[in-house]
Parts: C-alpha cells; sequence; structure tokens
C-alpha cells in the first residue's frame, strides 16, 4: 500500500516511516501541506495521515485541496480534540483521526480498519 505521511515535526514523520515500511508499506512523506499537494500530484496514495495542526495551511486545508482519488482514506492526527475539530474533520472527507501521542499498534490497527487490509 501507498501511504502518504504528513506532519510538521519530522520526528514523528521518521518514526511512522519505520513502523509502516516495516509493515510492508511505500511511505512518502511531505513536511508541509504544500509539499503534500506536489506529492499527490505525482503519486496515487492509498492511505493519508495528515496532522490537523500545522503551520501555514493545516491537516484540513490539504485534504480539501487535494482532490484524492476516491477511494484513498485520510486520517487526521491530532493533539487537540474538540467537537470543531470532528467537525472540521468529517467536512474535508476524512475517514477518523488518531490522537497524538502516536502509538504503534494504534496506528497500526487504524490503518487495517479504514482500509481494510
Amino acid at each position: 500500500m501507498r501511504i502518504l505521511l504528513i506532519d510538521d515535526d519530522t520526528n514523528i514523520l521518521s518514526v511512522l516511516k519505520v513502523i509502516l515500511e516495516s509493515n510492508g508499506h511505500i511511505v512518502d512523506c511531505a513536511d508541509s501541506a504544500d509539499d503534500a499537494l506536489d506529492l499527490v500530484s505525482e503519486y496515487d496514495y492509498d492511505f493519508v495521515l495528515v496532522d490537523f495542526k500545522m503551520p501555514t495551511h493545516d491537516g484540513a486545508w490539504f485534504l480539501r485541496n487535494a482532490h484524492l482519488r476516491r477511494n484513498t482514506k485520510a486520517l487526521l492526527m491530532t493533539a487537540f480534540l474538540t467537537p470543531n475539530v470532528v467537525n472540521t474533520m468529517f467536512m474535508c472527507g476524512a475517514s477518523g483521526y488518531i490522537m497524538k501521542p502516536l502509538e504503534q499498534q494504534e496506528v497500526l490497527q487504524h490503518l487495517a480498519f479504514h482500509t481494510g487490509c
């Protein structure tokens, strides 16, 4: 499965990349929504994991502007879960959310649940 990770925290990107690649996935990383848009224009992703709160453009902005394939699942990562965040997330087409700090098993469970893999 080809996965796109988007987070302004490069440490999170590095850890998630190792976890997902060690489970057989192809992983691309972007540290901004703008860089992620460039990757989406080059590759078709099966799954996108995007941070909700980032400088310049947030995860919701990315989802509204990315024009992902219909069958691409997107999950927002957040440490700031409020009713507004949940509403915004679903209005942008996210399949769900995962709370930070991230746990390896939880990430893999969400991936399996949202993609059926």
